[in-house]
């Protein structure tokens, strides 16, 4: 008895039935074939966008010029670079943290971070430099290297 036929048409599964969407909701339409409309009970969710903040390139630039400067400090003919970056670090710094202020407060930790950074660097790197030029010149001073 199971395999007498019951009478009524195989399904066909690649036509549509009313009420019943030919593909899922949210997937592009299969070329060649038209666009369907979406039928009654179905809703699509709108694309969410993630808004993008403004950003504060014045305060990242403070800030990683201060972090070089600190690293470079220690180094002894390279605290000259140091001195330099920890003084941008300080003017960067303190420009992005205006701007962060006047902006709604985007990267004012990185502008602080800057002209922190900046201030350490620069008198670590005046102080090494005043320590290394007394101790040259005191060994010059004791040994008489110029003839003197």
């Amino acid at each position: 008895m199971p395999d007498e036929p019951s009478g009524l048409p195989p399904p066909d599964w690649n036509a549509t039935q009313p009420g019943i969407p030919s593909q899922p909701p949210g997937f592009p339409p299969q070329p060649g074939f038209p666009q369907q409309a979406v039928p009654y009970g179905y809703y699509q969710q709108p694309q969410a966008y993630a808004a993008g903040q403004a950003g504060n390139g014045i305060a990242i630039a403070g800030g990683v010029c201060g972090i070089v400067a600190v690293v470079l400090c220690w180094i002894p003919f390279v605290d000259y670079v140091s001195i330099v970056l920890g003084a941008l670090a300080i003017i960067f710094g303190a420009l992005g943290l205006r701007h962060a202020n006047a902006h709604g407060g985007a990267g004012k930790g990185m502008a602080i971070t800057g002209i922190v950074t900046g201030i350490v660097a620069l008198v670590i790197s005046v102080l090494f430099l005043a320590v290394v030029y007394t101790a040259v010149t005191s060994i010059n001073t004791s040994v008489g290297v110029f003839g003197g």
